[in-house]
């Protein structure tokens, strides 16, 4: 079930986002091999970033 309050469901956002982050080289690996080459391990940890920071800029 989703979580009924935004900050509930921003915990779970935040957290998936920072499960990912110890792993990028194979989140990204087969995005490159479905051909987008342009998402390299450093573009994929910069969208990351960009991602947890617009998450954690929710909160005010």
């Amino acid at each position: 079930m989703l979580a009924a309050a935004a900050s509930e469901r921003l915990y779970w956002q935040v957290r998936d986002a920072l499960a990912c982050s110890e792993e990028v080289q194979v989140v990204a690996q087969p995005w490159r091999e479905a051909g987008r080459t342009d998402l390299t391990t450093r573009a994929v940890k910069e969208r990351l970033d960009e991602y947890v920071t617009a998450l954690m800029d929710t909160l005010g």
